[in-house]
């Protein structure tokens, strides 16, 4: 018997996700894995809430209770702050989020039947909280009154509360429905057994009415969608293209692109790790802290050459990689990216941290070009994309002989975990090599891949 059948915090949130979820849960087919990337959230969750606990002792009253329990016969929920009869959940978040809203109406539910709740509060971090010396727990949270919100809402979770407890006495989940994200489903078997290889959930951007509308119709397979059904001028270009099953490009509209480039033509590429705390001096919430950059130059004489940098300081890594960037970059060229608004991003908060370089980094951002862009604007479209213009989904297929598969470090987020085990973890000297060495070749391949599918793009606008 599962929990003896009683309905946690949790579990509700699973039934919100999906009530085939829930039921998978209750019934040993709920199978998701848990990254990196999870632990790596989880870990920054627990120095959240335990600011937040501080914080509480501080400035929230006298005798703050934690993890306190409340149970009734079939449910059961722990509040993380308990003051009184006042209540705060703490959020390693920057906002309020739509599952922190059932979280909240399913804990004022069952605990204001066991106690007299006089209000409900959320604590989340301030997003424009900026480290200045030791951490100011006054400035880096927030507490939002969620009381009157819980109360005018409660009715919408007392029915959902009873049909999830309705899902877990099922003996089968014939009928429940099923998520609408097939590629984070933990029990894919179940929500999605049958499911073409380029299907509805494919469409780029498309949200879970769409989805929801479309399987009601009995339609899976993207070439199924009907051309009047209501879709973005860009989700009916993809839907298009899948049908005619062949390659759709633009060459004039890539070619004024490429021809904007002036050599010496730069890839670059950063590798950030980003503390929902800040670590270092003048760093606000989850601040992207650029560790790590490679750079492959490409000379108008068909020469190339590379150059990267790897800080393991544990100050700011931002500094040393703002100096070596100096030395590595050409005064004159392109810079090509792949999603400038998110190093663009890092190199404006680079000259925020250090406002003397400001100058310098203006100049070096009205240099960069989004190569992206050549495939999230549709100017190139090959099927074999399935709506995504990620450079892991677009190298494969345009430069298949180039792959990520055989190294140590295949992603940024195994990249993040792997440098901070450098900087911060217990590894032994000949680990923290090999490490060092599995992100400079990780990094070195997203630039190489840049500079293969720029090649690519050249070599078909002569065609």
């Amino acid at each position: 018997m599962y929990n003896e059948n009683m309905l946690t915090k949790s579990d509700f949130l699973i039934f919100t996700e999906s009530p085939l979820h829930l039921w998978a849960k209750v019934n040993s087919q709920y199978k998701r894995i848990f990254t990196e990337y999870d632990n790596h959230l989880t870990k920054q969750g627990y120095e959240v809430e335990n600011l937040a606990r501080e914080y509480a002792k501080k400035y929230l009253g006298k005798n703050p209770q934690f993890q306190k329990e409340y149970k009734t016969e079939k449910l059961l929920s722990k509040a993380d702050i308990v003051v009184g009869n006042n209540i705060y959940e703490v959020k390693s978040s920057t906002n309020i989020e739509k599952e922190h809203e059932y979280d909240l109406l399913f804990q004022y539910y069952v605990s204001s039947k066991i106690s007299d709740i006089k209000k409900i509060f959320i604590v989340y971090l301030n997003k424009e909280y900026t480290k200045v010396g030791n951490i100011n727990l006054e400035e880096l949270f927030i507490v939002e009154d969620m009381t009157d919100f819980v109360k005018e809402n409660l009715h919408l979770v007392e029915g959902l509360i009873e049909e999830a407890l309705l899902v877990q006495e099922l003996k089968n989940p014939k009928g429940l429905k099923e998520c609408f994200k097939p590629k984070d489903c933990p029990c894919i078997n179940l929500c999605h057994p049958i499911l073409p290889e380029y299907s509805i959930y494919d469409i780029a951007m498309a949200n879970d009415n769409t989805k929801k509308k479309l399987k009601e119709d009995g339609i899976l397979d993207i070439k199924d969608v009907p051309e009047n059904f209501k879709l973005s001028a860009k989700q009916k270009k993809q839907v298009e293209v899948a049908k005619q099953e062949k390659i759709y490009a633009d060459k004039e509209m890539i070619k004024k692109d490429l021809n904007e480039l002036c050599y010496p033509i730069h890839f670059l590429d950063y590798e950030t790790y980003s503390w929902a705390v800040p670590r270092y001096e003048n760093h606000k919430v989850y601040q992207f802290v650029v560790f790590q950059y490679s750079l492959h130059i490409l000379n108008d004489d068909g020469s190339m050459i590379h150059k990267e940098f790897l800080s393991t300081t544990k100050e700011d890594p931002m500094k040393e990689i703002l100096e070596n960037l100096k030395k590595d970059i050409e005064e004159r060229g392109s810079i090509l990216v792949w999603n400038k608004s998110f190093e663009m991003g890092c190199n404006k908060e680079i000259a925020r941290i250090y406002p003397q370089q400001e100058e310098y980094i203006q100049e070096i951002n009205s240099r960069i070009y989004d190569l992206g862009d050549v495939f999230s604007k549709q100017m190139y479209i090959d099927p074999k994309f399935k709506g995504s213009w990620s450079i892991k989904n677009v190298l494969p297929v345009l430069v298949p002989n180039l792959s990520y598969k055989d190294l140590d470090v295949q992603n940024g987020t195994q990249a993040m975990i792997g440098w901070e085990r450098i900087v911060y973890g217990n590894l032994s000297e000949k680990d923290k090599k090999e490490l060092y060495n599995s992100l400079l070749e990780y990094c070195k391949l997203d630039t190489l891949a840049m500079y293969e599918i720029y090649k690519f793009l050249v070599t078909f606008l002569r065609s």
